[in-house]
C-alpha cells in the first residue's frame, strides 16, 4: 500500500462495499472513531474480508439476518459463507463480527428468532416500542452454526447494534497501547483469494475441516508431520505443534475415534483451547 502526502501508511484497509448505501453499519461508525483516534486507513476493494488490520487481522461483518440466510440453504448462501470462511483462514487472526447477535430474542418454544429493526420512543409514555423481523429459524440451529465456524479457528465478536460493534472492532484494530506497539506490528497485507489448484492446497484443506484447525495450524501440522495421515495416525504429538493445545487435541480424536452415530444427537462438538491462537 502506498503513503499518503504525510507520509502516513494505512493502519486498517476498510472494503468499499462496507461504506455504501445510507444505512448505518458498525464499519461506518467505526471510521469516525478511527477519525478522531487518528488512525490512518484506506477504502479500496480487497478481495477477502471487510477489514484487515495490523498484525494480520481480517475482519468478516455480518448481521443475523445474513447468517439465517445461509443457514436456510439458498442456491449460493452456503457456498459463499463457505469461501468466505475459507478465506478468512489465510490470515492467522481470522474474526466474524455478528453486528447484532446481543439484541435478538430466541423463541424455542415456537422454533423462531426476532431480529430488531427499529426502536421509537412512545409519545407521553415512558417506554421504547422496538419494531422485530421474526425469522422461522431455530434458536440452536443458529448456535450450531455459530460453534461450527468457532470450532473452524474462527473467532466470534459479539455485537449488539452497529455502535457497540463499532467499539469492539476498535479495541481488537487499535488496542489502548497502540502508540507504543505500533513500531512492532505489520501493517495490513491484502491477499486474494485462493482456489485449491495444488495438492498441498487440498491437504490443507483436508486438515482444516476438523475442529480447531483452521489453515495456519493445517500448514504447521503437515510441516511437522509432512503427510496428512502420518498427522492422523499421530494426534496425541500434535501438542508439540506451537498453538495447539490439549483440548484441540481431545477434540480432533474424538471425531476421529467416536464411532459413527448413525443419525443419533452425539451432543455438541467440544470448544479447542482458548489459548489456540495461531
Amino acid at each position: 500500500m502506498q503513503a499518503d502526502l504525510f507520509g502516513n501508511v494505512p493502519e486498517i484497509v476498510i472494503d468499499v462495499h462496507e461504506t455504501r448505501g445510507k444505512k448505518q453499519n458498525a464499519v461506518k461508525h467505526l471510521m469516525r472513531l478511527l477519525d478522531q483516534e487518528r488512525v490512518t486507513y484506506t477504502v479500496e476493494q480487497i478481495p477477502i474480508g471487510d477489514i484487515l488490520g495490523p498484525d494480520d487481522i481480517v475482519i468478516e461483518r455480518k448481521t443475523v439476518s445474513d447468517l439465517v440466510h445461509t443457514l436456510q440453504g439458498s442456491s449460493t448462501g452456503v457456498p459463499r459463507l463457505t469461501r468466505q470462511l475459507e478465506g478468512l483462514l489465510e490470515y492467522k487472526r481470522p474474526y466474524l463480527l455478528i453486528e447484532n447477535i446481543l439484541s435478538i430474542r430466541r423463541d424455542p418454544v415456537k422454533g423462531c428468532i426476532y431480529i430488531p429493526m427499529k426502536s421509537r420512543p412512545t409519545k407521553g409514555k415512558p417506554y421504547v416500542v422496538t419494531m422485530e423481523l421474526v425469522s422461522r429459524i431455530h434458536p440452536s440451529s443458529l448456535d450450531s452454526l455459530i460453534q461450527s465456524i468457532r470450532d473452524r479457528g474462527i473467532e466470534i465478536i459479539e455485537g449488539y447494534n452497529a455502535v457497540h460493534s463499532a467499539g469492539l472492532l476498535l479495541s481488537i484494530l487499535v488496542p489502548d497501547v497502540r502508540p507504543d506497539m505500533r513500531k512492532g506490528e505489520r501493517l495490513p497485507v491484502i491477499r486474494t483469494r485462493k482456489t485449491r489448484d495444488t495438492l498441498a492446497d487440498e491437504q490443507e484443506f483436508f486438515l482444516a475441516g476438523l475442529p480447531g484447525v483452521n489453515v495456519v495450524r493445517a500448514r504447521s501440522i503437515l510441516s511437522g508431520f509432512h503427510s496428512p495421515i502420518e498427522a492422523l495416525n499421530r494426534t496425541e504429538d500434535w501438542i508439540q505443534i506451537p498453538g495447539i493445545g490439549p483440548k484441540t487435541v481431545t477434540s480432533v480424536r474424538r471425531i476421529l475415534f467416536s464411532d459413527y452415530p448413525r443419525g443419533e444427537d452425539s451432543g455438541p462438538p467440544t470448544e479447542g483451547d482458548s489459548e489456540d491462537k495461531s
